[in-house]
């Protein structure tokens, strides 16, 4: 998977802080026992110079293998002897030494000069970071949703709006609480204004605080971003693999966007891809199964209505209420 340079370096800054960090506090640990037991530096000198010793004996080549185990029986006698020590007064047998977030690779992103998986790992989460600020929107919460702001007076087809959107609601609650790589993709549709794209991003905000990859967009603004990176207009990156591979993906708003060959293709691409491959997809809409149909291919619409879980939002538009 290709990543735009943003995002490179904002994960080669993240290793270096890392590093900087424990070996910062390794050095303040190294002077604080220094305080009670000077002979440590001595030992920790003593130590390096035997390692250095090590190396030197080896480019060297001439009986070299007896004087490098000699020297690897003096390191061990050292490290025993600074154990002691540290037990002596208080300290864990590790206290000196640097506590990187990753030990394989000490924070350097690379073992043997392979990619270790925590750099793969960081370069996944900035980039669906960064598309996630890409949005104007705040990810949002269930508690702030607020059901008083639904009729409670019967619509046109007898239903009550509160009565159905407490359904709903409760329905995206338990989904979220519930969420793992498993769950069930979700179409809401319902006119402007009922709280599809509230509710999404609940949903975003508790799959994220659980450890998963949420990618969360626009239809618009997502086919605006693959198709300037298709053709070029763009910095290298690669949306459409986080699209495809992230564990949650969310599109707002489909039937808003622009309608190409282009999006249209893009659109089946996205559905169909993670449908194989079983990813939850969450896809919100102002259009109704007819809209749906008139507007995009059959290939789309029987997948959307054939695999994935329907809630329909009904009721009057609540960002008026709130006005």
């Amino acid at each position: 998977m290709g990543y735009s340079k943003k995002t490179y370096a904002t994960v080669q800054r993240i290793l270096r802080e890392r590093r900087q960090k424990a070996e910062q506090i390794a050095a303040a640990h190294k002077a604080e026992v220094a305080k009670k037991c000077p002979e440590i530096l001595d030992i920790e000198r003593q130590m390096a110079e035997t390692g250095l010793s090590a190396i030197k004996t080896i480019g060297a080549g001439k009986n070299a293998a007896a004087i490098v185990q000699n020297l690897a029986k003096k390191n061990l006698e050292l490290q025993e002897c600074r154990k002691e020590i540290l037990k002596e007064f208080g300290y864990d047998e590790n206290y000196l030494a640097p506590q990187y977030t990753c030990p394989i690779c000490e924070d350097k992103g690379y073992v043997d000069n392979k990619t270790c998986s925590c750099y793969e790992r960081l370069l996944k989460e900035q980039a669906y970071k960064q598309l996630a600020d890409e949005t104007p929107l705040a990810l949002c919460d269930f508690d702030s949703f607020t059901l008083a702001l639904y009729s409670n007076t019967p619509d046109e087809n007898g239903r009550i709006p509160r009565e159905e959107m407490e359904g709903i609601y409760r329905f995206c609650k338990g989904y979220a609480q519930n969420f793992s790589l498993e769950s069930n993709s979700l179409f809401l549709y319902g006119k402007t204004g009922l709280g599809k794209t509230h509710l999404s991003l609940a949903i975003a905000a508790e799959a994220i605080r659980k450890g998963y990859g949420v990618v969360y967009g626009s239809t618009q603004n997502l086919l605006s971003k693959l198709e300037k990176e298709r053709f070029g207009k763009a910095e290298d990156a690669d949306t459409e693999s986080l699209l495809l591979d992230c564990d949650l993906l969310i599109l707002d708003d489909l039937g808003t966007e622009f309608i190409t060959s282009y999006t249209v293709s893009e659109i089946y691409n996205i559905i169909n891809t993670r449908g194989l491959r079983r990813k939850p997809t969450i896809i919100s809409s102002n259009l109704n199964f007819s809209e749906l149909q008139a507007k995009y291919s059959d290939r789309i619409t029987s997948r959307i209505l054939g695999s994935y879980t329907v809630l329909h939002f009904c009721g009057g538009d609540i960002r008026i209420a709130l006005r």
